[in-house]
Formats: C-alpha cells, structure tokens, sequence
C-alpha cells in the first residue's frame, strides 16, 4: 500500500504534564511528568480544571498550571488516539461508564482519527512503519525532540509553542469531534491555519519581548517558591487549634475544608502550594521530639503538671487553709483534660512519658492524698483519659495503690451516684487489659467487694434515676473476671456462689451475649486481651 508524506510543518495541539500529580478528588486523573492528553473542554464551571483525557481512554479533571500545550507531529497524535482505541476497546478505560457510553467514545475517537488523517492524507502504514522518521514532539521550550531518543534536540520552523502563550487564545476552541460533510475536509484545514496563525502572533510577540523573559521567570518563580513540609502544615494545623480551641483531629478537618474552598477562590498559579499542604494535611502528620517541645500543647501540659506536683508538695506539708487553692487546682484540671482529649495524641504522650511516666505516680499519690471530692471527680476524669493513650500508663495505674482507693471510695459512699459512676468506670478501663491485678490488692477487691458490686447491681440505690449503676458494675464485673483463669480462685465464682439469686446479672450478661458485645473492649493497644 502507497503512503504519502506528511508535510513536515504541520504540527497537532495536545497538553503534556509539567509536575507528577496525584488526585485528590473523584473526577480528577493522577499523572507523572511528561504524560500526555488531549484536552477534551476547557471550559468547566471550576476555572483551575480542564477536562482532558489520557492515553488510556480516561476522561477527567486536571489542574490548568499543572500542563503546558505543546505541538506534536500528526503521527504522534494518530498514535496517541489509537492507544486510546486500543484501551477502551479491551475494557481497561477506568471510567466506570456504561456500554452505550462506551460506544460512543469509540466513535468519538475513531471521528477525531478519521478527521486528522482525511486532512493531512495520512494512511495508517506511515504511522506504524519501523523505517520511518522518529515521532517528535515539541517541549517547553518550543523545541522538537525525539519520542526514541529524549536527548537529541533539532529546531523547526513551526514552533510556536511557549510558557507565555495566552490561555484564552490557546483553549478558545477544545478538541471537539468534527462531523464528516462534504466540505470536511476544507472546514479543518481553515482552523488549523486559524490556530497556527493566532500562535505565530504569539511567538512574534514573544520575540520582540526579551528573549530571556521564560527562563528568567521561572528562575524567580524558583526563588521565591516558598517551601512547604507536613512541618509546616502541621504548625498551621497546631495553629487553628490554639486560636479555635478545636481538638486536633477537627482542626485538621477544618484546614482541609479552607484549601478545598480556596481552591475556587485563588488563581492556577498558587494551587501547587495548596495541593501541597492538602496533600500533607490529609495525611498521618508524624513530628519530631524537637518539634513536640515548641508546641503550645506540651509547654501548657508541663506548666500544669509542675503546678500540680507543686500543690501535692504543698498539701503533704500543710493541713489549714487548703480551700484557698481549690479554685486554682481544678482550673489547672480542667485544663489539663481539655488538653488531654484534644491535643494530638503524640504530644500527650511524649510529655506524660517523660521521666518515667513521673507525672503518671504523682497524680495518682496525689489523689491518695487529697481528700476534696469536687478534685478527686477531676482526677479520675484525667485517668481516664489517660489511660487511652499508652498501655504503660494503664500498668502503672494498675500496680498502684489506685484500684484499692477507688474500691474503697465505692464500697464507702453507696449512695452517692456520681462517685460510683467515676470510680467504676475508671477501675474498669484499669482491669480492661487483662493484666494480673498484684495480689495486695485482694485486700480491697475481695469477696465483700465483689458481693458489693452484685448486691449493686440487683438493686441499684434509689439515688440513681438513670440506672446507670447497674450497666456500669456489670462491665466492671466482666472486667474483673479477666484476672482469673482457674475457677477454683475466681473471686466472683465464690461471690456468686454465696447467693441466693443474681437475676439481673444474668439477663445483662444474656443481652451481650446475644449481641455479641465486648462491654470492656475500650482500649486499642496492644496485645488485645482476650473477650470478656
């Protein structure tokens, strides 16, 4: 079969990727440097994304400042749209359209095939013969290179490609399927001289400016770039939350939301930065010692801990006029819990871990110590959270003299709601793990406590409107009944056995049972206990 030659002037628009890309929102495609697509509309109601599609059949979003258009030989472009062909006809387009859609993409490509070839008097053997001349293509800086060989530079006289073009006059007029008529061929041939000639207007503009205008903008664009790490990204999250009081976790989320709406606010030129700290921000932000030591959460934590561990001392060496500093310690509190559940976690940590967990044993002599119980609900608030964040901390609590105060407090205020609340909620987040409670402690959680616990729970105190006692002391319960693995030394078997009755017991243990619910699964770390 006879193949006519190409004019060799003659050169195809297509996009080619600047920067690699990795999509963050559905519609959008992801990419590497130096991909190529055909665009398929520039005019999208979000003025940043134009509508392209890749060598693979995809159609979807990319950012504008992210491609620069480029000439490229017909052979290259036929190519290009037969890979396209070939994609979507063997099903690996990732568009997830229906059949119909599907077809009408082939034919779209197919038309847009037919056309360039029916222009140009092109036949498929000079695309694919091997002896022919290497498919070129234009790059940024107007010149023709190789598609074989990259390294190899020759000029042309149809280069009209630039960083400087006008991007109204580039994407006036999308790639669109062209019908066939009769006058098809006369109808393409006037746009493509239309194009060639708005672009040798803008290459003679661009000639008559200084020639070193490109090189040196993207020089300065280079200099004043500003540098963006998840550093910085997660100092701008730690600052969001200083000035909103938002936990962490929420203050990321509102970042994330005011890049996305700047996104359609700020002009193409500033999205790489904002992709940047979107990209970061989405992330598990992970910092270093030295970076956790400047933030405002861990200077905050250590100044209330010494302040505390400073009241302890002060209370071990006095016994009047102790009311005078309840207003201060619970401020100091109440804003360590606030601190505590809403800081990153890693902050938290690193601070309560230092020395040994140090601040983990003074609170807990502290709250031995103190005697007020609008401090003491405090305390056990702050153990609770604690307690969340490292399986360490809940051993410390674990071997303290902790569990025998709080079954104490328990078995000495029966009618007072709120302290059964806290204090079996916290021994129950401490006998959760399952670890081997020391056996000094029997002395407090004995039979008579376990009794205590059951009695409780078939009949809760008439304090108790919400009847919340008994869900409580029944976690605890199941909790405390991970200690054992013998029968013969299960504290709660011997209780048990020693009633007449233990109705409600029974029923509650049923209803997890049948939901198949661990009530004392409340920790993450690590090793798991067995189900209670």
């Amino acid at each position: 079969m006879s193949t006519k030659k190409v004019p060799a002037a003659t050169t195809l628009d297509m996009l080619r990727s600047l920067y690699d890309f990795k999509p963050t929102y559905a519609k959008t495609l992801g990419f590497k440097e130096n991909d190529y697509f055909i665009l398929h509309s520039a005019f999208t109601k979000h003025k940043n994304w134009w509508e392209v599609m890749n060598d693979k059949g995809e159609i979807g979003y990319v950012p504008s400042n992210y491609v620069e258009k480029i000439g490229v030989t017909p052979a290259f472009y036929l190519q290009f749209v037969d890979k396209c062909i070939d994609y979507v006809k063997r099903g690996q387009a990732s568009t997830e359209i229906v059949t119909n859609a599907i077809d009408a993409l082939l034919d779209k490509l197919k038309e847009m095939k037919s056309n360039v070839e029916q222009m140009l008097e092109v036949t498929y053997p000079s695309i694919a013969a091997d002896d022919g001349p290497p498919l070129l293509y234009k790059n940024s800086e107007g010149q023709l290179e190789s598609i074989k060989n990259a390294a190899s530079k020759c000029s042309s006289n149809s280069s009209y490609s630039s960083l400087e073009y006008r991007k109204c006059d580039i994407f006036e007029d999308p790639i669109k399927p062209i019908h066939k008529k009769s006058n098809s061929k006369e109808n393409l041939k006037k746009s493509m001289d239309d194009i060639q000639g708005t672009y040798m207007r803008d290459e003679s503009h661009s000639k008559r400016s200084d020639s070193g205008i490109q090189s040196n903008s993207q020089s300065n664009l280079t200099k004043v770039s500003p540098v963006i790490s998840h550093h910085s990204v997660y100092e701008l999250i730690e600052n969001v939350r200083i000035n909103t009081q938002l936990s962490h976790e929420m203050s990321r989320i509102a970042l994330v939301t005011v890049v996305q709406g700047l996104h359609e606010l700020l002009p193409a030129s500033v999205f790489p930065y904002l992709s940047t700290i979107l990209s970061y921000s989405q992330e598990s932000l992970k910092i270093d010692d030295v970076q956790i030591e400047q933030t405002h959460d861990a200077s905050r934590l250590k100044i209330i801990f010494n302040e505390l561990i400073s009241c302890k001392e002060d209370s071990q060496q006095r016994s009047w006029m102790l009311h005078e500093d309840e207003s201060v310690i619970k401020e100091y509190l109440r804003e360590l819990i606030q601190i505590l559940t809403n800081a990153d976690a890693s902050i938290s940590k690193y601070v309560v871990s230092s020395q040994q967990y140090h601040v983990i044993t003074t609170l807990i002599q502290y709250y031995q110590m103190e005697t007020r119980w609008s401090i003491r609900q405090l305390l056990l608030q702050a153990f609770g959270v604690l307690c969340s964040f490292d399986k360490t901390i809940v051993s410390i609590m674990l071997n303290s003299i902790l569990p025998g105060e709080l079954a104490r407090d328990m078995m000495a205020s029966p009618r007072n709601v709120a302290k059964l609340n806290y204090s079996s909620l916290l021994l129950t987040m401490i006998m959760s793990m399952g670890e081997p409670v020391p056996i000094t402690h029997y002395e407090y959680l004995g039979v008579p406590f376990v009794t205590f616990v059951l009695d409780n729970i078939e009949c809760p105190p008439d304090t108790d409107a919400d009847d919340q006692i008994p869900e409580l002391f029944t976690n605890l319960i199941t909790a405390y009944n991970l200690q054992f693995t013998v029968c013969s030394e299960n504290l709660i078997l011997k209780a048990l056995s020693e009633r007449s009755v233990a109705k409600a017991l029974i029923e509650r243990l049923l209803l997890l049972l049948n939901r198949e619910e661990d009530p004392v699964k409340i920790f993450d770390h690590e090793p798991k206990p067995p189900h209670s």
